[in-house]
């Protein structure tokens, strides 16, 4: 079979519905990597909190994290890592709008930085992050211009705070998730514009001389609806929303929390075979 470049995202797709790694999907995995396959993690997670998962699958092939903002290979020096940093204009402007839209935690991200703002640290339980610092952050305090910047706010002045930002720095984007339960309040992704999973899938596909054809893609949810439209073949999780399967090539039978990606993989590569040798 011609080499694949697999592309996986992790909630909700290559993880159960408790943030874990199967088993089975770890056997089925190392198995693909095992018969010439390149198996990748595209996630919209900070390095910090998805390289577990990176060691768990026991892979040796880039990383692309901050949904497309950065791809590395963890725990080395690769010569092809990329990093797409904010503009630090846009930085300086977004922490200065704090007390005006009454943001109640700022976060800055980077491959191997995370500084966290918020007189609430109760929420950093709630979020995906990794160990942190609280510190004031202001231009001064940051050691470096972060690739990412996540803000938690309440609902309606995230809406307005994302379009000020737009407007202000076209080189800019940002998404808008759901904030921790039962709570008023919205998460925004703060990254450069033009980012998306795709760009880290784009960027491995020609290091790797893989053709668009034979790249296949598992997401379930919005962040990963482009990267499931742009590859040859994208495919949507049995738990994954609407929108997504509305784009995608296939439907995994199988949910999340039944090893769907695992086993489509087994018989979409061929793997029983290898397996069970």
């Amino acid at each position: 079979m011609t080499r694949k470049l697999i592309a996986l995202d992790l909630d909700g797709t290559t993880l159960n519905s408790a943030s874990q790694i199967s088993a089975q999907t770890r056997q089925v995995l190392q198995a693909a990597s095992a018969a010439g396959h390149i198996v990748t993690i595209a996630t919209g997670r900070p390095y910090g909190v998805s390289v577990q998962y990176y060691d768990t699958l026991g892979l040796t092939t880039p990383m692309i994290n901050f949904n497309g903002a950065l791809v590395h290979i963890p725990h080395q020096r690769w010569a092809g890592e990329y990093e797409r940093r904010l503009p630090m204009q846009a930085v300086d402007e977004i922490l200065a709008m704090r007390d005006r839209y009454h943001i109640q935690l700022v976060a800055a991200e980077g491959k191997n930085m995370m500084f966290v703002d918020t007189d609430k640290p109760e929420l950093m339980d709630t979020l995906p992050m990794s160990v942190a610092e609280n510190r004031v952050l202001t231009p001064a305090t940051l050691p470096a211009v972060p690739t990412s910047l996540m803000v938690v706010i309440p609902t309606q002045a995230g809406v307005n705070m994302a379009q000020e930002i737009m407007n202000d720095f076209p080189s800019v984007n940002v998404n808008t998730w759901g904030g921790p339960e039962n709570s008023d309040l919205s998460v925004l992704e703060i990254i450069h514009a033009g980012i998306e999973k795709t760009t880290g899938i784009d960027y491995l596909a020609r290091y790797y001389h893989i053709a668009n054809d034979d790249i296949i893609a598992f997401g379930d949810e919005f962040n990963d609806l482009h990267m499931l439209n742009h590859v040859g073949w994208g495919v949507a999780m049995a738990n994954g929303s609407a929108a997504v399967k509305a784009v995608a090539n296939d439907i995994t039978p199988l949910t999340n929390d039944q090893n769907g990606v695992a086993d489509y993989l087994t018989s979409y590569l061929h793997l029983a075979a290898q397996m069970n040798a």
